[in-house]
């Protein structure tokens, strides 16, 4: 095909302007294909990403449900399957945006959903039910939202990362999913657990800012495969049995900071790996007493991780188990940051302190050379 092209020069008082170009083929003229025309669609944004050939929309901009609803009426694109779908507006207070809309995406799919700093309250089992077959990731955080319909989340069977964050979400039900295996869920104050069943497939849970006092027995038994748990800034005072346990023996992270933690009952941990990291900062362990205590050190030593930096630790005969455990072998499970009220580092706290004080005249037994181990 030829393209004919007119260019017309303009004089005006003598002087010639910029040529206007113009072409007798309308299909020659710029498009925005495969995204729809701007203007059209504002004020949301397409995006066309030229490596992997997908779509993706942004309508942060968007600041009512009519402007929502009206962008993608206005539209077609070339085919269904997107890539994702973003509205991120930290929490504008000029925004009034409060409902997603039973039709707004039309016959669009998505991989990816992300909705935050709105008004909404409420999500429909219907909202998104053109993604059934496609959504990865759904990411809800910072709204308002007081309802979202767990029981939807099995009609998406590719669905592998739910985000909560940061609402209003009163209770966390139980949950039918083969495929879920983030659930994040934290900031929502004062959620009920009781109910929680969660699907077996999970490996990450994230639970923290919720104001929980106290998680009941064998709460992550059914999740054979989880490997991290994030109970961080809380209210929890005690562990009790089986608080911390899985039957899958595949638990490598978690996370205690800054709860209120002053006790743990004997059998509270279970199914840690050998390498896991338990992180108990800021809380209120004053002793180590080996009753409570051994049993996490068993499934920790000697190349796991309990860090207790910033507890108000006593460090006296309440732990002499570990000072003098076969070479120190329990004191390596300590990071620096582990500190006792003195100020004093764990792992540089001296033997023969703890020879002189809590087994007088007996360390003759332990160290029948004499070589008490020294301070490094």
């Amino acid at each position: 095909m030829v393209l004919k092209v007119v260019v017309t020069c303009v004089v005006v008082l003598g002087v010639v302007v910029t040529p206007v170009i113009t072409s007798e083929d309308p299909i020659s003229q710029p498009r925005d294909w495969p995204c729809p025309d701007a203007n059209d669609f504002y004020p949301c944004l397409c995006i066309y990403d030229e490596l992997d050939h997908t779509l993706s929309i942004d309508c942060s901009l968007v600041e009512t449900n009519e402007e929502l609803a009206q962008a993608f009426e206005n539209v077609v694109f070339p085919f269904t399957y997107l890539k994702e779908f973003k509205l991120e507006q930290d929490a504008n207070p000029n925004v009034s945006l409060d409902t997603v809309g039973l039709n707004t995406f039309q016959d669009l799919t998505f991989e990816r959903i992300i909705i935050s700093g709105t008004k909404i309250e409420i999500i429909f089992e219907e909202d998104f039910y053109g993604s059934h077959e496609t959504l990865t990731y759904l990411n809800l955080q910072n709204n308002k939202i007081k309802h979202f319909p767990f029981i939807s989340v099995q009609l998406y069977p590719s669905l592998q990362t739910l985000i909560l964050d940061d609402n209003q979400i009163p209770s966390l039900p139980e949950i039918q999913s083969d495929s879920l295996e983030i659930l994040s869920i934290n900031g929502n104050g004062g959620i009920q657990l009781d109910d929680f069943l969660g699907p077996p497939a999970l490996q990450e849970i994230y639970l923290a800012r919720n104001q929980i006092e106290l998680l009941q027995v064998n709460f992550f038994w059914n999740l054979p495969n989880l490997t991290l748990v994030d109970l961080q800034r809380n209210e929890i005072s005690i562990l009790d049995e089986y608080t911390i346990a899985s039957q899958s023996n595949a638990l490598a992270s978690i996370n205690l900071d800054h709860n209120k933690i002053s006790s743990i009952r004997h059998d509270a941990f279970h199914g840690l790996l050998p390498d896991a990291v338990v992180s108990m900062r800021n809380n209120t362990v004053v002793e180590l007493d080996e009753d409570s205590w051994s049993h996490l050190f068993t499934q920790l030593v000697p190349t796991g991780t309990l860090d207790l930096a910033d507890n108000p630790l006593n460090c006296g005969c309440d732990m002499d188990w570990i000072m003098f455990s076969p070479n120190q072998i329990d004191l390596r499970i300590f990071p620096d940051t582990t500190t006792c009220s003195s100020g004093n580092q764990i792992v540089d706290l001296d033997v023969q302190f703890f020879c002189d004080r809590c087994l007088p005249n007996n360390c003759s037994t332990l160290y029948p050379a004499g070589n008490v181990p020294q301070r490094t």
